[in-house]
């Protein structure tokens, strides 16, 4: 009996060492990851400069979000906004991942695509919230230097879209005026030119200027 108690606890301990081994190692999958044609605007986590960080989405989780923070191996890409981009990847959810990144890493496999999907000029009508400070902002695809080579860094206007969270980073906008310390609730009109890929805002009016301290 006690050689078979012992070799009971044997065995569990075995399986129990198994499980925490296997609970240590990183975890993958393979998914198809898609760049979308249009990139979204913010920094990253140790940064105050607003960037335009590409904007993806994978097969295994579609919500889109930006590609900030997230190690990306053997990512190459000449990207081009308007063209939506397809890759066949291996997610990793690290056990120990690096400080200050995200959990979860890809490895892109291999190109499956490159799509023209926005084909067509287009006006839209939106209302903007803009808030009374600027933000430091440098363009990105393609990047815009100065004359001693370096990147531009605008005083670019902080913009929501009303009623989403979709915060922007415009160097302009076409026929507005901004001061300083005042918060602006305009109607614009965004402009999409599809070729060459370009996008515009244009004031429609000024509905709010309101002091902020």
């Amino acid at each position: 009996m006690k050689k078979l108690n012992l070799l009971l606890s044997i065995v569990i301990l075995s399986i129990t060492l198994f499980s925490c081994i296997k609970d240590q190692e990183d975890k993958e999958k393979i998914v198809e990851m898609t760049i979308y044609a249009e990139t979204g605007y913010g920094g990253s986590f140790m940064s105050d400069l607003w960037t335009e960080p590409l904007v993806f989405s994978d097969s295994d989780d579609p919500s889109k979000r930006q590609l900030t923070d997230i190690i990306v191996d053997n990512f190459e890409i000449d990207y081009e906004r308007g063209y939506e981009y397809k890759f066949e990847a291996k997610k990793i959810w690290m056990q120990n991942p690096p400080q200050d990144v995200s959990s979860v890493k890809y490895v892109i496999i291999k190109s499956v695509s490159k799509t023209k999907v926005i084909t067509e000029d287009s006006e839209q009508n939106v209302q903007l919230l803009i808030a009374p400070e600027t933000v430091p902002f440098t363009p990105k695809y393609p990047n815009e230097l100065d004359g001693d080579g370096k990147l531009k860094v605008y005083d670019a206007l902080r913009v929501n879209e009303v009623g989403t969270n979709n915060w922007l980073a415009l160097k302009n906008i076409e026929g507005f005026n901004f001061e300083a310390g005042y918060e602006y609730v305009i109607d614009a009109k965004k402009v999409t030119t599809a070729e060459p890929y370009s996008v515009k805002y244009v004031l429609v009016s000024v509905i709010s200027k309101t002091a902020k301290p």
